[in-house]
């Protein structure tokens, strides 16, 4: 049995322990344990005051950045493609706020947009692989000779020759591409084109917000990007092309399109003003039978597109 004194002895234990804690916080350690709470919260909002003033820093660098860039534009564009007819081209994803912001930079540089299609993903699509080959086929017929043996550069070739020609051939090639009574047509048309045009630009979409630089994305299930790569190249073995899109992660259009060394000129960084007035520069230098990759990610030659007047 335990016995009251026991009880007493550990009451007094659990006193003193009391008494103690308080002499030692009231005295010895009350300054350093107030100190070093001070110092940590004084450290703490040094580094915010920090960081937000390099914040405030970098956004004012990158709005001036876009106002040189833009001021820039006034003078390089104007002449790059006088009288020039281009077509536009939307990925799935791709936003129309870029094709907009495009299209502003076309007009400057001289250009006429003839009218806009939105490609659809059943020419990634996995499950329709097979159909993409018997489609290709049946396409074909109306292509003349061709410089693809893939499906999807057939594919691209037609809808190459749909935009930019205005013989029945093509006309039937933009019906072809347009209607699917078995399921999603491969194109859309969001302006009807009001002529042919001359050369054509595709906008990609922009890259996944919560991937940043260096971040990888991965592909839609069921579909194998790696064929907008063929399509394209297709495309632009039929009018001068220029693909506008993002080159980070597996499914960025640009990256794509760079890592398969398919002759497509490239344009990254979708979204940013450096991108849009770097476009109409790309196709006045495609027009000159030269395949470029510009921007700042992986696979650019250059920052920007020579200015050919």
């Amino acid at each position: 049995m335990i016995d009251f004194r026991y009880h007493l002895v550990s009451l007094i234990s659990v006193f003193l322990a009391l008494a103690v804690g308080v002499v030692l916080g009231a005295g010895p350690l009350q300054n350093s344990l107030g100190t070093a709470l001070n110092d940590q919260v004084t450290a703490l909002r040094e580094n915010r005051n920090a960081t937000q003033a390099k914040l405030e820093q970098t956004e004012t660098a990158v709005n001036e950045r876009d106002s040189y860039i833009t001021q820039a534009a006034s003078s390089l564009l104007p002449g790059t493609l006088a009288s020039k007819s281009v077509a536009m081209v939307l990925l799935p994803d791709g936003k129309a706020e870029d094709a907009d912001a495009i299209t502003t930079q076309l007009k400057s540089a001289g250009a006429t947009v003839t009218g806009r299609v939105s490609l659809t993903s059943t020419w990634v699509d996995l499950s329709r692989e097979s159909y993409r080959s018997t489609f290709s086929g049946q396409v074909q017929g109306h292509l003349g000779s061709t410089n693809s043996q893939d499906a999807n550069g057939i594919l691209g070739e037609a809808l190459a020759k749909a935009l930019t020609s205005n013989d029945d051939s093509s006309r039937v090639l933009m019906d072809m591409l347009s209607v699917d009574k078995s399921g999603t047509p491969f194109v859309t048309v969001d302006s009807t084109p009001t002529a042919p045009a001359e050369m054509i630009v595709v906008v990609g979409p922009r890259p996944q917000a919560s991937s940043g630089k260096g971040a990888t994305v991965e592909a839609s299930p069921g579909q194998d990007p790696k064929a907008w790569a063929k399509a394209l190249e297709g495309t632009a073995g039929r009018a001068p092309t220029v693909v506008v899109g993002s080159a980070d992660g597996d499914d960025g259009v640009v990256g794509i399109i760079r890592s398969e060394k398919a002759k497509v000129t490239t344009v990254d960084s979708i979204g940013q003003i450096a991108a849009f007035v770097s476009t109409p520069l790309a196709l006045a230098s495609t027009r000159a039978g030269t395949i470029g990759h510009y921007g700042f990610d992986e696979g650019a030659e250059a920052v920007m597109p020579p200015v050919t007047k």
